[in-house]
């Protein structure tokens, strides 16, 4: 009986070491690198310069709808609730001609997945290079993702107006 509680006694202080361990891991000493303009143009140089230029030549840029949306509220340092709001005007890269009859028909929904995702941003993440990027990239995603093809490959931010 010694034995048995001797030895979950030992397997409970190498768990709780495991969780002290990747706790101190992960909010201490990992550091996520901060995404910079300078390192996303090259990622971007990159993917671009591996496509064929051709590739390159058949894309079509669709402009959406303006859109104003109420950003994520937050209280501020006097303890009052702060809203502010963006209204953001995006323009669609898409692979071919063939493919803007679909983009059409699902510009609808496209447009309700900005406005979702862009009122659940904060000021403060737009207000920085890394989280436009990052809006960016999920609405590239949230479009693919309900027309079920690859057909959206960049989205550009025509105009972006924060209060």
């Amino acid at each position: 009986m010694k034995k048995i509680s001797l030895i979950l006694g030992l397997l409970n202080t190498v768990a709780i070491a495991a969780v002290l361990g990747l706790f101190v891991y992960t909010k201490l000493i990992f550091k996520r690198p901060a995404i910079t303009e300078e390192k996303e143009r090259g990622r971007i140089a990159k993917v671009e310069s591996t496509q064929l230029s051709s590739d390159r030549s058949q894309r079509v840029l669709m402009p959406l709808d303006a859109v104003t949306v109420n950003l994520d509220s937050y209280q501020g340092a006097d303890g009052k609730p702060k809203s502010h709001f963006a209204s953001v005007t995006l323009s669609l890269e898409l692979r071919s001609e063939q493919d803007r009859a679909k983009v059409d028909a699902a510009k609808p929904a496209i447009l309700d997945y900005v406005i979702q995702n862009l009122s659940k941003r904060k000021f403060e993440d737009l207000n920085q290079v890394q989280g436009r990027y990052v809006f960016k990239s999920q609405v590239i995603d949230d479009a693919n993702a309900f027309l079920k093809a690859p057909v959206v490959t960049e989205v550009y931010l025509l105009d972006l107006l924060l209060q």
